[in-house]
């Protein structure tokens, strides 16, 4: 338990960095065009976030330094991104060479650039950025619902992929998919959480919660779709396989109350919320920002059928080439504020030398894994983040101390592989990824 205290709050941290390079490289992709420079983007943009913070520190407040910083890293890397966009879009050129010809053109321009500032290649910043405690601002009660809610959508995730696998996905989706539901679910989850913040008891919480989204839901459901559920449970009466489903669900539930009851939304929030960057609560906005712009906006649905079929996009009148100059431009600033965050957070100085250690490598991965989706990055981020931190942690904790160093050091790389082997099979990438038009 103390060993998952010390590393989660750091994987956390190292996570943000990672999510923002995959969610960067993801919107180049699903343009249409292979971006295998998140590793040079990062690096750029913690250079320039360097450079910009090592002649503003001490002239301003550290806080606003970090965010000007912030700033010229997004600028700089949108900035450099251009040229990976003119080459494989105006250019025609191979993708995967453009991408190692900027990686490997950063490297060399930021440690030039790095000496001629101080001399010795390595620029550090006076200060690190401090986090505060989330964890004081809410109730013990809110924390206790939140694991719930938590535990929910993990089961919730686990089913999806049950019926998935026994080929009843449509079953899944005319009962767990409908937006009503979907609605249902949010109005359920919001009250309660607010009602905690001022109720102890998350018993009571929870419950006056079931009772305002019970209210609100007879308010903006239609009646048909009321009709559709009522169905919908008639027909499942009948059907053995699905009560057990249910039936499973419902210990499931039970089961998550009884972990809460039980601490673990203690153990959550001291492992989640005592230490918070508000770098993370950015990255964190970005990412739930980029799910609504992919999927429920129109923008999002341009951009990404630019990788999938451009040619009929380009036939309905919208102009590829802009929207993947768009996906490029974006893939940069936002890996280039992973690497501005990646120094403030954990970094603290950029060296030449090591540069940006593979972390752009492990966010491309991240994004391979998490099958080119939002939720799915989230996820393979967090997973690498966490290999990333024991990597970096085993020296300090004792616990692992005993394990040699190089094994750990190779243990982010040997999962990654681990990993992209399994699942190779299922590769869902854009179809005309990579492929001039």
């Amino acid at each position: 338990m103390d060993i998952l205290n010390s590393i989660f709050p750091a994987a956390v941290i190292y996570t943000i960095p990672l999510l923002l390079g995959a969610l960067g490289a993801l919107y180049s992709e699903r343009s249409g065009v292979t971006n295998l420079c998140i590793e040079g983007f990062m690096l750029m943009g913690c250079f320039s976030c360097a450079v910009t913070m090592f002649y503003l520190q001490g002239k301003i407040p550290m806080t606003i330094c970090f965010i000007i910083g912030m700033l010229v890293a997004v600028a700089v890397t949108a900035a450099y991104s251009l040229l990976h966009a003119v080459a494989a879009i105006n250019l025609r050129a191979d993708q995967v060479i453009s991408g190692t010809a900027l990686n490997m053109m950063s490297t060399a321009l930021t440690v030039y650039l790095a000496q001629t500032v101080t001399g010795s290649g390595n620029i550090t910043i006076a200060h690190s950025i401090v986090p505060f405690a989330v964890a004081k601002i809410f109730s013990e009660s809110f924390y206790a619902l939140l694991w719930t809610y938590i535990f929910a959508f993990v089961v919730f995730l686990i089913v999806r992929q049950s019926f998935s696998f026994a080929k009843k996905k449509a079953q899944f989706n005319a009962f767990f998919g409908r937006t009503s539901l979907r609605l249902y679910a949010l109005l359920l989850a919001v009250p309660s959480l607010i009602l905690s913040l001022f109720i102890p008891s998350p018993v009571i919480a929870g419950c006056a919660g079931i009772i305002i989204a019970s209210v609100l839901s007879a308010l903006v459901w239609k009646k048909e779709n009321f009709l559709s559920f009522i169905r919908f449970v008639e027909k499942a009466r009948v059907e053995r396989q699905t009560r057990q489903t249910y039936l499973t669900l419902a210990v499931i539930a039970f089961a998550s109350c009884i972990l809460a009851k039980a601490g673990l939304g203690i153990f959550l929030r001291t492992m989640a919320f005592e230490r918070v960057y508000w770098t993370t609560i950015v990255g964190l906005a970005i990412w739930a920002l980029s799910y609504l712009l992919l999927y429920k906006t129109s923008f999002g649905l341009r951009l990404r059928a630019c990788g999938e079929h451009p040619s009929a996009v380009a036939s309905a009148g919208v102009n590829v080439h802009r929207m993947r100059y768009i996906g490029v431009v974006a893939s940069g600033a936002l890996a280039g504020l992973g690497g501005a965050v990646y120094l403030i957070t954990v970094g603290g100085e950029f060296n030449s030398a090591s540069g940006m250690n593979g972390l752009g490598f492990l966010a491309v991965a991240g994004l391979i894994f998490g099958q080119w989706k939002v939720l799915g990055i989230l996820g393979s981020t967090f997973f690498f983040g966490f290999c990333y931190t024991i990597a970096n942690m085993s020296r300090v904790i004792p616990a692992l101390a005993v394990v040699p160093p190089g094994i750990f050091s190779a243990f982010p790389y040997v999962a990654t592989l681990i990993v992209l082997i399994f699942t190779s099979k299922r590769n869902v990438a854009p179809l005309a990824t990579g492929q001039p038009y």
